[in-house]
């Protein structure tokens, strides 16, 4: 399922010399091909730019339309004032360069090399495709191209809220607000006090509803009481009304000890349900693990899992992660496999227990910048199933390279030890999404 419909725009482009009707002739062909993608086409131009003054004003279209991505397409070689104009024009919105193979009188690869040549001395980035309008790898080339481009547009305008500071001893999920804003996402930072506050407000009689369409669709209630759970629908209307008042993207709490030592309660039925409704619910003020956990539900489609590195199968090549209860049920094999149970360590609150389903995923995380480099870790693998009488939520993932070669990359590329576990290999995307970013790839 798709989130996103990108929107992009299509600058054609040639020379002032030779192979118009040609030209033209491609320029409609990679239209047609372009309009059999799930994106949204905007064309400025009904003919092919050619001048710097025609491309000025196509830009200045591209950006009214706030697209999310803008193709320049060599229908044949072009004068180079020409693509060097557009990529100053549009700052630093994505752009992607589309030279054909054929037919050869059009040149047109020579127009994509002579302006890759510039655009390299300029210092702007770029993403580059040689291929056909009748070639299936090159469109969905450039529809991943145009996903990921839309979710960094997306990333650039989030908004995360962060209840309370880090949870104790938790220095790797500690960050720089400037740092995560580098990223795109605005940090909304709030108190436990307000959490609190909004919780208290709220009347058992106002979430029965619920409650009682909760204890009816899961498959079993172990310990906790009716109370506990109507105390943890509670907290999910709290942690809504705070979303909702603060237009918030993803949100994460600082979970222990306030609440879960001291008042018995913990936000991780409404981390979990937020996420089902497409807000993120992040484990234990992770604002990195929010960031990733945004950009894999725009490019997936679902939320993925944010998981403790918790042990590792040499013998399988496999590895596990693991949490407490907060999985996003839409994760589970069905909803009847879903446990409410208190939290598996200390035994209070509810937690939403369940072995995370079977498939093929990713495993990846943005980190924090080592002398002033994000990276990110991509690797892929299939997670397993996983025996229903483990407690929280576990992943057990078999790995597709060789299980020391992920441990060297996890730890000689400084990665925290929450990794993130999305389903589908969204590994072509996230490396584009390395290139357009500037973030060093982690791959094993």
């Amino acid at each position: 399922m798709n989130i996103l419909k990108p929107k992009v725009c299509l600058i054609p482009v040639s020379n002032t010399f030779f192979g118009f009707e040609l030209a033209e002739k491609v320029r409609k062909r990679a239209i047609d091909a372009l309009r059999g993608l799930k994106i949204d086409l905007i064309s400025p131009s009904e003919k092919i730019v050619n001048r710097v003054d025609d491309a000025i004003k196509v830009c200045r279209r591209c950006v009214e339309e706030d697209a999310d991505l803008t193709i320049v397409f060599f229908c044949s070689w072009s004068n180079e004032e020409v693509p060097n104009a557009i990529a100053s024009e549009l700052g630093d919105q994505p752009l992607l360069l589309w030279s054909i193979p054929t037919p050869e009188e059009l040149i047109s690869p020579c127009g994509l090399v002579s302006a890759a040549s510039n655009l390299k001395r300029m210092g702007r980035r770029f993403g580059y495709i040689f291929g056909s309008f009748d070639n299936q790898e090159t469109l969905n080339r450039i529809h991943k191209y145009a996903m990921v481009s839309a979710a960094i547009k997306k990333l650039r305008r989030a908004r995360i809220g962060i209840i309370g500071y880090n949870c104790p001893g938790m220095i790797d999920v500690t960050f720089s607000e400037i740092d995560v804003k580098k990223l795109g996402p605005e940090i909304v930072h709030l108190s436990l006090t307000d959490l609190l506050d909004r919780y208290e407000s709220i009347d058992e009689e106002e979430v029965m509803g619920d409650v009682e369409e909760l204890m009816g669709k899961v498959g079993k209630i172990v310990e906790p009481s009716k109370k506990d759970i109507i105390n943890a629908v509670r907290m999910y209307y709290a942690l809504r009304e705070i979303v909702d008042s603060y237009k918030l993207d993803a949100i994460s709490v600082r979970c222990w000890p306030e609440l879960r030592e001291k008042r018995g309660i913990l936000p991780c039925y409404g981390l979990s349900r937020l996420s089902d409704e497409g807000v993120m619910g992040v484990c234990e003020n992770d604002a990195f693990g929010a960031v990733t956990q945004l950009i894999t539900y725009w490019l997936s489609g679902l939320p993925s899992f944010n998981g403790d590195l918790g042990a590792i199968y040499p013998d399988q090549n496999a590895i596990q992660l693991w949490h407490c209860g907060a999985a996003a049920t839409k994760l589970a094999t069905s909803i009847k496999d879903v446990h409410i149970r208190p939290h598996a360590q200390v035994e209070v609150g509810v937690e939403m227990e369940f072995p995370l389903k079977p498939g093929k995923v990713t495993i990846t995380r943005i980190t924090r910048p080592i002398d002033g480099k994000f990276g990110i870790l991509i690797a892929t693998g299939e997670a397993l199933p996983v025996s229903p009488r483990l407690r929280g939520n576990p992943a057990n993932v078999r790995l597709d390279v060789p299980l020391d070669r992920f441990l060297d990359a996890l730890v000689e590329g400084g990665v925290e030890h929450h990794l993130i576990m999305a389903y589908g290999d969204l590994s072509e995307e996230l490396k584009l999404l390395s290139e357009i970013m500037d973030l060093k790839p982690i791959i094993p």
